[in-house]
């Protein structure tokens, strides 16, 4: 769902409304993909351009510490397990995900949690694997 927000999308604001009180867990891919996209909004360049940019990134400094420190204070990081990886393989091969989402749809599992997603590449997977959904319309 962060994803989306930092993407623009409308909707994103809206789902989580109910969820304030929840704890909230991201993987380290998640985290991965926030700041990427964080990053880029911020700069406004592309990642390819900000890697190995320190003038660039010094320049935004505090909104990244700033941001980092949001993620941190507000998010559980659970950690990937080999379980964890041997699921979304199986979830690459079958029904054929790209790896993040199956590592993404692989972490909920394990851990037994909601999903909360706008991604619609989700919803069929996730009914099948038997894991809770909120959004991915």
């Amino acid at each position: 769902m962060i994803l989306e927000t930092l993407k623009g999308n409308p909707n994103a604001r809206d789902l989580p409304k109910g969820l304030e009180n929840e704890p909230k867990f991201i993987n380290a891919v998640i985290f991965s993909e926030v700041l990427f996209i964080f990053l880029k909004n911020i700069t406004g360049k592309s990642y390819l351009t900000v890697r190995g940019n320190k003038k660039e990134l010094n320049a935004h400094g505090t909104r990244i510490l700033k941001f980092y420190r949001f993620l941190r204070e507000n998010f559980v990081e659970v950690p990937l397990m080999e379980e964890i990886s041997d699921m979304a393989f199986k979830l690459i091969l079958n029904p054929a995900l790209l790896p993040n989402d199956a590592i993404i749809l692989a972490t909920a599992k394990f851990y037994d949690l909601t999903l909360v997603t706008l991604d619609s590449d989700f919803v069929d997977v996730a009914k099948s694997e038997r894991i809770s959904l909120v959004g991915g319309d």
